[in-house]
């Protein structure tokens, strides 16, 4: 709620009006609400200064003092409004008042300094009078001022100077000759100083490039060299890898082959012999010495070779019927082409040794077996010293392989 100044706007207007008045003796007035309303009134005024206003300040009450103080430095008088606020005045009406100094300090006009105030002791003169040097005018109108005094004209002795008559011309001659002997001197001088320049910092330059031009030569050389070197162990890393991935060169068959020819040539004689019982026993005898020959071949093949021979038994049989002794040992003979014992007791195909393929074999010819590597080779006998026997990974083909081509595994 705003203040109240129109109901007793004449009273207050009074009181202002002696305090600025410098023919009246008033120099302070105090102003404070009526009860709890907003309006505000003239408690009192008098001309006993700040100390006379102390008496009437109330420690529970908003009130509104104003007071015309003589500032020493200056001479002058002014007006000093103090927004007192006592220690026990309600809280609530503080708040609430605070709102209305803005408006009494436009009604109250022509104050140098607003001061708040709680308690009396912050109510002194010395204070006021030093916080209003502070914001006061300096000037003293008690100041001496010395009278003015007209300046008088400056006297003066000049004369205008009269240039071809002081200077010599010899005399000028000389001094601009010398001034132009002096350039040219010091042109000179500029112009072998800059050349000096010029070829030390050539020199610098060449010497920086020749020093640059080594660095680069010494960077390359190095750059080459590790070049080099990468490329010498590529080559042996290729090297390497190539010789390890080369199949071996593959061994002689000859002592093989001598076997062979062994076996065929006792094969023959067998065929060709006579049709006796004793001849049939030396066949039969022939045969399981073929089972030691050193080439085998595959059991899967049995059968074929069965279908061959039984025919010639059979012959065998009709030619001697008319010998009874014959017959139990070709039925013999039938049993022993069995394919299990063909297995097992002619080929000895058994649990034998294994082996893994590390390079890649074709067969040269019907008694050698092919793989690639990585294939598996079971039933593996050792019959020579650079040649072994198996069965192929086909688990049908049993032959001839290169034992440098593989390597033995549990």
């Amino acid at each position: 709620m705003s203040v109240d100044l129109s109901k007793n706007n004449a009273s207050l207007k009074e009181a202002w009006r002696d305090i600025l008045n410098d023919k009246s003796d008033t120099n302070w007035a105090l102003f404070g609400y009526e009860g709890q309303t907003n309006t505000l009134r003239l408690v009192s005024k008098g001309d006993g200064g700040i100390n006379e206003l102390k008496e009437d300040l109330n420690s529970g009450k908003i009130m509104y003092a104003f007071i015309k103080l003589n500032d020493p430095k200056t001479s002058l008088d002014k007006c000093v409004l103090i927004n007192w606020q006592g220690e026990g005045a309600n809280t609530v009406k503080k708040g609430i008042c605070a709102n209305h100094l803005r408006d009494i300090e436009r009604f109250f006009s022509g104050a140098h300094l607003t001061y708040n105030a709680r308690n009396e002791d912050e109510v002194d003169e010395d204070v006021l009078i030093d916080k209003l040097k502070k914001v006061g005018s300096e000037y003293s109108f008690k100041m001496k001022v010395e009278p003015y005094e007209p300046t008088l004209p400056v006297g003066t002795r000049y004369q205008k100077v009269n240039a071809v008559k002081e200077i010599n011309s010899q005399e000028r001659d000389k001094f601009w000759k010398k001034e132009e002997e002096e350039e040219k001197k010091r042109l000179e001088e500029e112009k072998k100083r800059k050349k000096d320049e010029l070829l030390k910092m050539e020199l610098a330059i060449a010497q920086r490039e020749e020093i640059e031009t080594k660095k680069r030569e010494q960077e390359a050389e190095l750059r080459y060299e590790k070049i080099d070197q990468i490329k010498r162990k590529e080559q042996e890393s290729l090297k390497n890898e190539t010789e390890k991935h080369v199949a071996p060169q593959k061994p002689v068959r000859a002592s093989i082959l001598k076997a062979q020819n062994n076996t065929d040539n006792t094969s023959n004689a067998t065929v060709t012999s006579s049709p006796e019982p004793n001849n049939i026993e030396q066949t039969l005898s022939d045969d399981e010495t073929d089972q030691f020959a050193t080439i085998k071949r595959s059991p899967k093949d049995s059968n074929n070779q069965k279908t061959a021979e039984t025919p010639t038994t059979m012959n065998l049989t009709e030619n001697e019927s008319e010998t009874p002794k014959a017959a139990p040992f070709i039925e013999q003979t039938v049993q022993m082409l069995e394919q299990d014992f063909v297995d097992e007791y002619i080929y000895g195909l058994k649990d034998g040794y294994k082996a893994r393929a590390l390079y890649d074999y074709q067969a040269a010819d019907d008694t050698e077996i092919s793989f690639d590597p990585g294939d598996i080779i079971t039933n593996i006998e050792k019959v020579d010293e650079g040649w072994w026997q198996g069965l192929g990974p086909d688990h049908i083909t049993y032959g001839l392989f290169p034992a440098n081509y593989v390597e033995l595994i549990e």
